[in-house]
């Protein structure tokens, strides 16, 4: 009697195949969907990149603004139309935020114009505008003597970041001691 027990080729169904294809399917779909968040978190961090790059060069051309107020030692000459170092009350559009790269370019200072600052990883350098709002006087007593008081002046800056896509718009307020 032959009791060797042969495989039969007819008896195979084939699950071994199916199972292995379904893994197969079901890591593809894992390693898709890891791509597709990769991808997505890499354009997370580099719009956040370009956001941070416009409010570095905004808060750079804040400061630039600020330094040129406190080497101030008088009242200012103002005027309002460009090219102005400082302009005159109410003299700027309210919304600042609505103007064009040109007007920009046009009516504002430009951080680093002197070469001793750069901000290379911008899309642009950032620029500036100083406004003068108001003089308040140290006493009520007018023409006698020499008027002392305070300054007060609006400094405002627009930078991009990486891209023109990200743009950050800061605006301060800066009170000077003037004679």
């Amino acid at each position: 009697m032959n009791l060797s027990h042969q495989p039969s080729h007819m008896n195979q169904q084939g699950a071994i195949l199916m199972m292995s294809l379904m893994m197969l399917m079901l890591l593809t779909i894992i390693g898709v969907t890891a791509m597709n968040t990769v991808t997505m978190e890499e354009r997370m961090a580099g719009n956040l990149r370009d956001s941070n790059l416009a409010f570095q060069g905004a808060e750079a051309g804040l400061r630039d603004g600020e330094s040129r107020l406190a080497a101030l030692t008088t009242e200012p000459t103002l005027c309002s139309s460009a090219p102005c170092d400082m302009w005159e009350k109410d003299t700027l559009p309210f919304h600042l935020e609505d103007e064009s790269l040109s007007w920009w370019v046009t009516n504002a200072k430009e951080y680093g114009v002197d070469g001793t600052h750069e901000l290379s990883s911008n899309n642009s350098d950032p620029r500036m505008l100083v406004e003068f709002l108001q003089f308040s006087r140290d006493n009520l007593t007018v023409g006698h003597g020499t008027t002392t008081g305070r300054g007060f002046f609006r400094v405002t800056a627009r930078s991009e970041g990486g891209s023109d896509a990200s743009i950050a718009i800061l605006q301060t307020t800066f009170v000077k001691r003037l004679n």
